[in-house]
């Protein structure tokens, strides 16, 4: 029996490593929400400046001034290394295009930041989603571009707006290319 003392050691050895292994995962996970988070703050605070700028006269449109916060949307969400770039190409490009619509005159500005609302909503439950899924080891699909716009007027596109281009990701930090016009280096 004296064989058993000692693997009765190295067991709970292993539970105390396995333990221990598994807390610094967990923390992990909370350390990348955390830098999420951040990202999110980081982002609110863009568009919230920019529009800010745009009410006094810096810049003259509402797609202005989303186009203002993109280069830092982008970043921040890039130093948190958030895994569904997908979704926040998605936010961005139905800021462009409800921004565009109010420029127009085709939703009101309470529109456009009702809609907003519930795309930010679906987008959080898609990013759970997926994130669930990941966490049982499986591979997400997407869900469709079309079902998180569903029902949302302020993002539906016209021919019109369909035809601006989308800015793409940025080369560089605070690098955003406006059509033929490239600024950056």
């Amino acid at each position: 029996m004296q064989g058993i003392a000692p693997m009765a050691h190295h067991f709970r050895s292993a539970r105390a490593v396995v333990a221990a292994v598994l807390v610094l995962a967990s923390a992990g996970c909370v350390m990348s929400q955390s830098r999420v988070d951040e990202a999110k703050a980081k982002a609110q605070a863009a568009y919230a400046r920019c529009d800010e700028l745009r009410r006094a006269g810096h810049y003259a449109t509402h797609l202005a001034a989303v186009d203002c916060a993109v280069p830092t949307v982008v970043a921040a969400y890039g130093e948190a290394a958030y895994p569904f770039n997908d979704l926040i190409y998605i936010s961005i490009q139905a800021r462009r295009v409800g921004a565009a619509k109010v420029d127009a005159g085709e939703v009101t500005d309470a529109q456009y930041r009702r809609d907003l609302v519930v795309l930010d909503t679906r987008l959080a439950a898609e990013d759970r989603r997926r994130r669930a899924i990941m966490e049982y080891g499986g591979n997400p699909q997407p869900a469709a571009v079309g079902t998180l716009l569903q029902g949302l007027s302020a993002f539906t596109t016209t021919s019109e707006t369909a035809a601006r281009p989308a800015p793409g990701p940025a080369a560089e930090p605070g690098c955003v290319p406006l059509g033929a016009i490239r600024t950056c280096r």
